[in-house]
């Protein structure tokens, strides 16, 4: 039995492993309020965890809707960092973005119908949309709106289609691409100063650089600042240059950074070569990965190898040489990391370096009593905003705070954000003002401190129900407990005109054997799984938590963070039955059954959070954290949460 049982249990994960991966595929429209004559932007945003492939998608004909403009807004990938044995490993989200600005041509309902795409060799297939189309322009006369972000806010990293100089630099931007594929094409560059067509090429650029041109191929580490502040940004840039023809890569070992936090600029599925003279002698050059470094504490940080194996054909005077095979690293780059500025550090200083601004939006200025309303406070710019935690708000009589949530991301081109989003119940009727909100960072420019505030906003609180309604759908999104109104995303189903059930009953009898057998089959192997694999994760539990204490009595803080993090992640996974981390805490946690959300989702979350600080933020960052939290309170917390949950998982 356990033999068969593992047949099938590796048949099950081969087979399932297409369905995780499958692509997913949404619709976005901005603004949601739209009227006669104005121009909206409708997006489709495809995702999946590996590699994109997409066919450009045509927008089907749509009475109401006329075409201004279609744009490819390109693929961007996301990452996140676990550690697992003291290793780092990623997991990857890639998404691809089609942007189609759209003039209203009337007034009225306006049904856009299915979007067909072919994406990595599936056809996908969106559900019909439907808008309200309001009878006069709602805005700026037309005028197109800036692209929004999350929470409703002005995307502040959208290009502006309108400005001609973008214009142009995308066009350039697009030359350049179209350029180095035709350059990384079979693994050959072209003749020195010639173009596809013969003609005269751009010259080739050349540097000087502290490496050894004899190389067969080199791995070298670019960097734009080698002294920075503490919690500064530093763009890593790895590169690879070769003589030869390079027929095989592989990654030997990636840098540890330890010292550092990190986020993945972008990370290159397969390599892409341009021309570069380096000290005189012709490379071909492609980028290995980019990253944007944040230096922890002061002193020296040092940025460890990158290590490649490859294998390569060197030219000779007789033609291509025999293939070779060499290992090369890239030097270990130190960093001198200052600390930040004691003189004229603000109290509402939380570690944030770089240039952020702060805003808050709220939906109304009248709420009626035991209502749930919600508060919007955004961090923005350039820097890690994912390290700005929520400044102290002394909130007015009257108010109680239900529930806080929070995002952020980090862009590509340095730019992040990080959003909280307050849920209020108001408690009392009458006037009552928010406070403004300060909020402080450093700017490694000016060198000096900047305070940000917010403006205060008088609210007004108006007789209610008795007791608090809706409470729960606020949480979960939903302000007043109803869906919007303005967009609906609806499948619309009919039985065909001429339906008969004999033509369809032999198929339907076969597939309801068929997944009545796939049902038992589940249910068996699930069953297997649970008897074989859950006595072990008490185990693995407890031996993550000896580490931990471990490393706590010898007062090795980041490695009591990475390895916190690891376990919650390894708890999460569990509860989802997704047996993997690798994915992010969002993906994880949406599988978890209602149940254990219920119970144990926020705790899961704070403690995610805290360790996740004392892992990887700088040291100041930390320590204040530390000091309203012990770690060994926490420790001790997460140890009796963690064993909580085993022992409720089915059959511990």
């Amino acid at each position: 039995m356990q033999k068969i049982g593992n047949c099938l249990l590796v048949f099950i994960i081969f087979f399932a492993q297409y369905i995780i991966a499958a692509p997913s595929v949404a619709i976005e429209i901005n603004p949601q309020q739209f009227g006669l004559g104005d121009q909206i932007q409708i997006s489709l945003v495809i995702q999946s965890d590996s590699d994109l492939e997409v066919e450009e998608p045509q927008f089907p004909a749509t009475e109401g809707l006329q075409m201004v403009q279609a744009i490819n807004s390109g693929q961007s990938s996301s990452t996140r960092m676990n550690f697992i044995n003291g290793k780092s490993e990623f997991s990857k989200t890639v998404s691809q973005q089609y942007d189609f600005i759209m003039q209203v041509t009337k007034a009225g309902l306006i049904t856009i119908p299915s979007f067909q795409l072919k994406v990595n060799g599936q056809t996908l297939q969106t559900a019909p949309q439907k808008m309200n189309a309001l009878k006069t322009a709602q805005n700026s006369a037309g005028a197109r709106q800036r692209p929004q972000g999350r929470g409703g806010f002005p995307d502040p990293f959208a290009d502006d289609e309108d400005d001609v100089f973008s214009q142009l630099m995308k066009q350039r931007q697009r030359m350049m691409e179209e350029m180095q594929k035709q350059l990384g094409r079979g693994g050959q560059a072209l003749p020195p100063g010639f173009g596809q067509n013969g003609f005269s090429a751009d010259p080739i650029p050349s540097r000087k650089l502290d490496v050894n041109t004899k190389e067969a191929f080199i791995i070298y580490l670019d960097v734009d600042k080698k002294e920075v502040y503490e919690g500064e940004q530093i763009t890593a840039n790895w590169y690879i240059y070769t003589r030869g023809n390079l027929e095989t890569v592989d990654r030997a070992k990636f840098p540890d950074l330890k010292g550092f936090w990190k986020e993945i600029i972008e990370e290159i599925p397969g390599l892409q070569f341009t021309e570069e003279d380096v000290n005189g002698v012709r490379f071909r050059k492609a980028m290995l990965a980019s990253h944007a470094l944040f230096p922890i504490k002061p002193g020296t940080a040092v940025i460890d190898e990158f290590k490649i194996k490859g294998k390569v054909r060197l030219p000779t005077q007789f033609g291509w040489g025999q293939l070779a095979e060499y290992t090369k690293s890239s030097k270990r780059t130190p960093i001198t990391v200052l600390p930040l500025p004691t003189e004229g550090k603000p109290l509402s200083f939380s570690g944030a370096v770089g240039q952020f601004q702060i805003q808050t939006q709220i939906e109304g200025l009248q709420f009626p009593t035991n209502q749930p309303f919600s508060i919007k406070i955004r961090f923005e710019g350039s820097g890690n905003a994912k390290l700005i935690e929520l400044p102290p708000i002394q909130w007015p009589e009257g108010l109680e705070v239900y529930d806080t949530k929070s995002e952020s991301k980090f862009f590509k081109d340095g730019q992040s954000y990080k959003e909280f989003e307050v849920l209020l119940v108001p408690k009392k009727v009458g006037e009552v003002k928010l406070p403004a909100i300060h909020f402080s960072y450093f700017d490694p420019q000016s060198k000096q401190y900047v305070t940000k505030s917010t403006e205060e906003m008088n609210l007004k609180i108006i007789q209610g129900s008795a007791t608090p309604q809706n409470v729960l759908a606020a949480a979960s999104g939903d302000k007043n407990g109803a869906m919007p109104a303005v967009v609906e995303n609806l499948t619309i189903m009919s039985w065909p005109s001429a339906f008969s059930w004999q033509a369809v009953r032999i198929p339907l009898i076969v597939g309801l054997i068929l997944f009545g057998l796939l049902a038992q089959l589940i249910q068996f192997i699930l069953q297997y799984r649970t008897i074989d694999q859950k006595p072990q994760l008490k185990k693995r539990v407890d031996v993550k938590i000896q580490q931990i204490k471990d490393s706590l009595k010898k007062q090795e803080l980041r490695k009591v963070g990475a390895e916190s993090v690891n376990l919650i992640y390894l708890i999460l996974s569990e509860m989802s039955q997704n047996k993997s981390s690798a994915h992010e805490w969002s993906e994880l946690i949406h599988h978890v059954s209602q149940n254990y959300r219920d119970k144990y989702e926020k705790d899961m979350h704070q403690l995610f959070d805290y360790f996740q600080t004392v892992g990887f933020a700088p040291n100041e960052f930390q320590q204040k954290l530390i000091q309203q939290k012990s770690l060994e309170q926490s420790v001790s917390e997460l140890s009796e949460l963690t064993a909580k949950i085993v022992a409720e998982l089915p059959n511990q």
